[in-house]
């Protein structure tokens, strides 16, 4: 199993944004990583999230990164996550090519409200939206669903463009 911890990512996408002067909710936080590593599966070829997420009422969630963020609430996040197995998370084991996949993901989905993130999640066959009807909120939604599905909407994103 490859990938970083989420609040190592999660770090990383808040520097981003706040260089860009735009704040970010957990709620929208949650998602960003949840579709980077969704993204990262179907243009890098790996998980780009080693940990597991889990299919919670608004989407998907990953648990240390809540845990870490959940006192802001709806409110913007002001600080980044200080703990990670007791030293600080940095991004610098990022590559290249994950650093300018998590730019286009906050460039393309960090504009948008957190609702809106949610309700993409949401969608009918969505990972989230199966594991949850089967198995119930709370349960780990699979890599190999994450990876199947954002295959599927690289595929459907290259066959509008050959139109």
């Amino acid at each position: 199993m490859g990938g970083h911890d989420a609040r190592a990512i999660a770090n990383h996408i808040l520097d981003m944004t706040w260089e860009q002067g735009r704040e970010l909710t957990v709620m929208q936080l949650l998602k960003l990583i949840y579709i980077a590593n969704g993204w990262s599966w179907a243009l890098l070829g790996k998980q780009l999230v080693r940990d597991p997420v889990e299919a919670w009422q608004y989407g998907p969630v990953y648990r240390s990164v809540y845990r870490d963020f959940n006192k802001f609430g709806a409110h913007p996040i002001a600080e980044r996550s200080a703990m990670l197995d007791g030293a600080l998370p940095h991004s610098s084991q990022l590559t290249d090519k994950e650093r300018e996949l998590l730019e286009g993901i906050v460039e393309h989905y960090g504009k948008l409200h957190a609702f809106r993130l949610s309700d993409m999640t949401h969608e009918p066959g969505t990972p989230w939206s199966q594991i949850k009807e089967k198995k119930g909120a709370y349960a780990e939604i699979p890599q190999k669903m994450i990876k199947a599905h954002f295959e599927t909407l690289r595929d459907e994103q290259r066959e509008r463009r050959k139109q």
